[in-house]
């Protein structure tokens, strides 16, 4: 069972100011979003999560353990008098207008090896390349600088308590560049301290977001551990959220394909062998979203695009009978089945994106050869997939809005 316990916070000062001090997560800030950060304000915590390069190309972290130690003696930085529980709540709209709020409890969680029955599960799979960048900060600065995301199924137990607060004083209130407000609430009463543990501790909690920084965490405490250091080495900062309750919205992640098959093929094999049919471009998406087939696709070429359908017994007949949450995913369907019998073993080339409209630009532009559009998922497949021992593809799932950076800091040392 997972174990999340409250903690003495690091947090900015200048509460007044926050909206000039936060930033996204690392792997979705652009370059040019990185210099604006940079250029918003000197403590932006842009500078902590995504510290530029140095001129001589050494390592980009090499001076970030002592800013944040500067920060912390010039008084930017402070540290909490009580260990406490901090409940964030995000409220956005959506792109068809509907106003949404998503809310949940942060704390540092007790770090687990994954496996079936453990208390914290991963929900896709990763890459190297990430964890050694997260590993060199981790060792510079030894502290959490964003937190990780986490969902469960607590049938809304926390809900009450988090409409509540909406009577108490925030200790942050925000606005960001794409008009979500950001609360925070710091929670120190020992009674709803104790409260907010129990709620999380049936678990599993299932990684929404986070899977490179929560395995760097494991290899960073077991360095810390083999070296005897001592500290809270053995945590990681969680943004914890009851799937269940909360109006989480799940992007998917489309791709766009480069191969070397000819179009015409591919197009003549989407007819025959998955059903497929064209479709005006104008309502392409809506027809996606509302199709009955067990797993809808809209290829597009730019010039054209097709609804293709793949069913359950297609996804059997190739992968068996593995769990069915994980097989009624699309994302499974479609690298599984359908991509392997367009375009055989060849080598293909995938570019990623929640954005349908950047997929299709770079078909259009020539630089892919067609696009996939898929449809969304939703929060609670996401557990039922982790659950079943199964981890979705790269790339498969996006939660958003994300848990902004700066909100709060956990010291691991």
């Amino acid at each position: 069972m997972p174990t999340l316990r409250p903690f003495k916070g690091i947090r900015y000062a200048a509460a007044d100011d926050m909206s000039r001090l936060v930033c996204p997560p690392y792997d979705i800030i652009s370059p040019d979003e990185q210099a604006a950060l940079y250029d918003r304000h000197e403590h932006n915590a842009i500078r902590l999560e995504l510290a530029r390069s140095t001129d001589e190309g050494g390592p980009r972290y090499a001076d970030v353990g002592e800013l944040f130690r500067r920060w912390l003696s010039d008084g930017v930085l402070t540290v909490d008098d009580n260990e406490s529980f901090y409940v964030y709540r995000q409220d956005f709209t959506t792109a068809d207008g509907a106003r949404r709020r998503v809310a949940g409890v942060m704390g540092a969680l007790r770090l687990e090896e994954f496996g079936r029955d453990a208390g914290v599960l991963p929900h896709e799979r990763t890459m190297q390349g990430p964890k050694e960048d997260r590993l060199a900060l981790l060792r510079a600065v030894g502290v959490n600088i964003s937190p990780i995301f986490a969902i469960y199924r607590g049938a809304g137990g926390l809900a009450p308590f988090l409409d509540a607060l909406e009577n108490r004083p925030t200790a942050v209130r925000l606005q960001d560049d794409h008009q979500i407000l950001h609360r925070l609430w710091v929670i120190s009463a020992p009674a709803e301290k104790e409260m907010l543990e129990r709620a999380v501790a049936p678990g599993p909690l299932v990684i929404a977001d986070g899977h490179h920084r929560y395995e760097t965490a494991l290899a960073f405490h077991r360095e810390q551990a083999a070296a005897g250091a001592g500290g809270d080495h053995d945590k990681i900062l969680c943004f914890c959220v009851d799937a269940d309750s909360e109006e989480l919205v799940v992007l998917p992640y489309n791709r766009a394909v480069k191969t070397t098959t000819p179009r015409e093929q591919i197009t003549a094999e989407l007819v025959s062998r998955f059903s497929a049919e064209p479709v005006p471009s104008d309502n392409a998406l809506q027809l996606l979203g509302s199709d009955p087939a067990d797993h809808p696709y809209l290829f597009t070429f730019g010039d054209e695009s097709f609804l293709a359908r793949a069913s359950d017994s297609d996804v059997v007949a190739v992968v068996g009978e593995r769990p069915r949450a994980w097989r009624s995913l699309d994302v499974v369907g479609l690298h599984e089945v359908v991509l392997p019998r367009l375009l055989g073993k060849g080598d293909i080339e995938l570019r990623f994106s929640r954005d349908p409209e950047e997929i299709l630009s770079l078909v259009t532009n020539g630089d892919f050869d067609f696009g996939v559009l898929l449809r969304a998922l939703r929060a609670a497949e996401v557990v039922d997939v982790a659950t079943s021992g199964e981890r979705m593809p790269q790339k498969a799932s996006y939660f958003w809005p994300k848990a902004i950076t700066g909100l709060v800091f956990h010291s691991l040392t």
